[in-house]
């Protein structure tokens, strides 16, 4: 397989667990031609403690970071003019149609059963191996036949990323400061630092270094392992 080109896939399953919970629901939609681009979005979502009346304003505060959104553009053939033919096709000497690649694309990202919900895809290209659902598409027809049909297309498409809600859980509880942390010393990093990064609070680092039981509050040892206890038991320090 070295060398060979491998192309975007998008393979439908019933549940969110894909693979694990058994074979695809669907046949996959495999790209004509990998994308040249593609987008991927992070938008981290915020939240304001209440401001007292007359107060100038309030602070935003990290509260989670929501599923990432992929945006590809892919180009449909069907003139026959280019080599490469979408898989499956109806036959290894004919290209599938602009219409039939259309339609194949939205049976694989489509409603699955009488369930009346989109299915949960798994997009796989390259190093990209994600969960999702689609989240928008939209077709641009360039060009037409002596009978008004697209020969060729592009198609945007937009996925959500989706995340089983105990995967979800544990991301924020691993970055809350709520929750025991452990930290392994770099040369030259200072306690008031690590302390701030956790907690967002340097004044913590007293309190840190007692609960580690350091003589020296700022110069750390390179490789020390230290015990960054939650927010509650440090303040209780």
């Amino acid at each position: 397989m070295d060398g060979a080109l491998v192309k975007l896939t998008i393979i439908p399953f019933e549940t969110s667990k894909t693979f694990a919970d058994g074979p695809p629901s669907g046949p996959p939609f495999i790209a004509q031609f990998n994308p040249s681009d593609y987008s991927d979005a992070v938008e981290l979502e915020l939240n304001s403690d209440e401001t007292p009346q007359g107060a100038d304003g309030n602070e935003a505060k990290f509260k989670s970071i929501k599923p990432r959104s992929f945006t590809f553009k892919l180009f449909l053939d069907g003139s026959g003019a280019t080599s490469a033919t979408p898989l499956p096709s109806p036959a290894p000497s004919s290209p599938l149609s602009v219409l039939g690649q259309i339609e194949l694309f939205r049976a694989t990202v489509g409603f699955y059963g009488n369930v009346h919900r989109q299915r949960f895809l798994q997009l796989v290209w390259g190093r990209l191996f994600v969960t999702c659902a689609l989240e928008s598409f939209s077709i641009n027809y360039k060009l037409f036949d002596a009978a008004g049909l697209p020969i060729r297309a592009e198609l945007d498409a937009t996925f959500k990323e989706h995340k089983d809600a105990e995967v979800s859980a544990l991301e924020k509880n691993l970055a809350s400061p709520d929750i025991a942390h452990a930290h392994l010393a770099l040369d030259g990093e200072r306690l008031p630092n690590i302390v701030n990064a956790v907690y967002r609070d340097p004044t913590r680092y007293v309190a840190v270094a007692a609960v580690n039981r350091l003589n020296n509050l700022r110069r750390l040892p390179a490789g020390a392992e230290l015990r960054l206890p939650p927010v509650r038991s440090a303040d209780a320090v």
